[in-house]
């Protein structure tokens, strides 16, 4: 997917910002298929960094685009999540989900205005293999 589509499906999301950074935004450019659909992106603290979640309707990417570091991905498969949670506060919301390894992955210090648009992308059907 090029840039200009990723800002477009954005902004039918209601959640295009100058804020996200562009290096994450660049680099999920880059990774996500012509087939592939993104529902969400949020932005957090995971692990001591900045990072970013983008949801599709395939899988979950976490991405780091430091100023120092080389960029950092980490894909989940949608099917492998188990469960997923999003505490909405008046600061400082939480969104995080756990695998069926029993690997998992919080986001603190999230946008709290997500919380709806996360929990349908989390909720919406995998697409079926065909």
């Amino acid at each position: 997917m090029n840039r200009k589509a990723l800002d477009r499906r954005l902004q039918e999301l209601s959640i295009y910002s100058d804020f996200y950074h562009r290096k994450e935004l660049n680099a999920l450019a880059q990774v996500l298929t012509e087939d592939e659909t993104l529902n969400c992106i949020l932005t957090g603290v995971n692990e001591g960094n900045r990072k970013m979640l983008a949801i599709t309707d395939r899988r979950l990417m976490i991405i780091f685009a430091g100023a120092l570091s080389a960029k950092d991905f980490v894909v989940v498969q949608r099917s492998a999540v188990k469960e997923f949670r999003f505490e909405k506060k008046f600061l400082f919301s939480r969104a995080g989900f756990c695998t069926n390894s029993g690997a998992e992955y919080v986001f603190e210090n999230t946008q709290g205005s997500l919380k709806e648009l996360f929990e349908w992308a989390m909720q919406r059907p995998l697409p079926s293999v065909g």
